[in-house]
């Protein structure tokens, strides 16, 4: 509630301003005010309990019908001075984590200058270039799905950076390019699979995104390095110092077999993204795809992943086929056996409860796992100019231990389907 009043007022404001621009301002200024939405329903069989998570940013869905996932509601205020000054704020309303702040509702508010033609900077909360959808993640109007396929996009929360932002264009070889790099600080939450919800504080963030576009064919460069730093709630903490003193056992064996599992109870650190994306537009036919690689050492976050489209057009109606795969980089953990080597020397109730410990901690250790695979095919219906239908049908065959994007997991291996009807709009364009 204290994302919608407050989204609510700055919009508000913000209507209000821009009618009082429009009135008041001279021909050099605009004030301009868009917005876009989602209202949609998805259907799940299979996996029973669990729920879709579009993003980590988000709660997930409650039930096997919900309408939370891709139902959102957002409003962006435009002013430009001339050619060489602008600013935008832009607020989003969605089903977001629990405890989420009201300021993350907030996911563009920036000023911008234009020292050159070619050249702008923006100080304030801006989008890092990281996917071919960085800026438009929450525009379903601007895809042709009925989401970003939640194996590539659904791990990162990362929306803005409360920063620096550079970009520079140029033409060369018969090609428009463009690099743009970004620097500052994130703070927003995350769910790890439904259970809980955390602050994640993202600092020392260097991105860089460099594209280069000619006959139809965009490739796209993506690369970032931070330092990240999870919130620990009382329970994590209490957990990593069980396995803390169970690795100083005196024990023969114990500190062997917990090694492993302490190194993966992963809280902040050092991470590398790296990512490559190719779309082609030949009229009738979209091409889309989109890899990349997280490095994030002694973590079950580590993975690749990526997906591929085809969209073929006609008249008002779009058909496509998509394929999504998300593949961690190591093998999820298997509870260590702490018990036997304990039970001579501590006896066998305690040993019993070191080895409950060792197996909270392997789930715990394994709910940040993505290790899954999708398939789909679907249109959209463009019935207006501004507004879509879609319809879209997908098989998920999630692997044992790789359910982090779905809440209330149990971290067994699933199959099921997702079937998704949505109608996406656009106003003030």
């Amino acid at each position: 509630m204290r994302s919608i009043s407050f989204v609510t007022l700055v919009l508000a404001c913000g209507s209000g301003l821009a009618a009082q621009a429009q009135a008041q301002e001279p021909a050099d200024n605009s004030l301009t005010l868009s917005g876009f939405g989602t209202v949609g329903m998805v259907d799940k069989t299979g996996a029973p309990r669990w729920g879709l998570i579009r993003s980590t940013a988000q709660k997930g869905a409650a039930a096997d019908l919900s309408a939370t996932i891709d139902s959102r509601l957002g409003a962006q205020i435009d002013w430009a001075h001339g050619n060489d000054w602008e600013a935008a704020i832009q607020g989003v309303l969605l089903h977001r984590a629990r405890g989420a702040v009201s300021a993350e509702a907030i996911e563009q508010a920036y000023v911008g200058y234009r020292p050159w033609a070619n050249t702008r900077l923006r100080l304030g909360r801006v989008s890092p270039d990281l996917f071919l959808y960085s800026e438009s993640r929450n525009v379903g109007y601007a895809f042709t799905w009925a989401r970003p396929p939640t194996d590539f996009y659904a791990f990162a929360p990362v929306v803005a950076v409360d920063g620096l932002d550079v970009e520079q264009r140029w033409d060369a070889g018969g090609a428009s390019w463009r690099l743009r790099a970004t620097t500052g600080t994130i703070r927003t939450s995350a769910t790890d699979g439904g259970r809980s919800y955390s602050p994640v504080n993202v600092d020392d963030i260097l991105a860089v995104g460099l594209s280069r576009e000619s006959n139809g064919l965009l490739l796209k460069l993506s690369y970032m390095q931070s330092r990240v730093n999870m919130a620990q709630g009382p329970e994590y903490r209490a957990l990593l110092q069980g396995v803390g003193a169970l690795q100083q056992s005196p024990v023969p064996g114990v500190r062997e077999a917990i090694a492993p599992l302490n190194d993966r109870l992963w809280a902040g650190g050092a991470t590398r993204y790296l990512a490559l994306a190719a779309q082609y537009d030949s009229g009738p036919w979209t091409f889309v795809a989109e890899g990349s690689r997280l490095d994030v050492p002694s973590s079950t976050l580590d993975a690749y992943r990526g997906y591929v489209s085809a969209a073929w057009r006609k008249d008002s109606v779009t058909y496509y086929a998509l394929a999504s795969r998300s593949r961690p980089r190591e093998a999820a953990l298997a509870t260590p056996d702490v018990a036997s080597p304990l039970a001579p020397v501590a006896g066998p109730a305690a040993a019993q409860q070191a080895q409950m410990l060792a197996g909270y901690a392997t789930y715990a250790a394994n709910q940040f796992r993505f290790d899954q695979r999708t398939v789909g095919v679907g249109l959209r219906w463009d019935f207006a100019s501004n507004a879509a239908l879609k319809f879209q049908f997908e098989r998920f065959h999630v692997r044992q231990n790789g359910a982090a994007g779905w809440r209330n997991h149990d971290g067994q291996a699933a199959k099921g389907n997702l079937v998704s009807l949505l109608v996406d709009f656009v106003w003030g364009q």
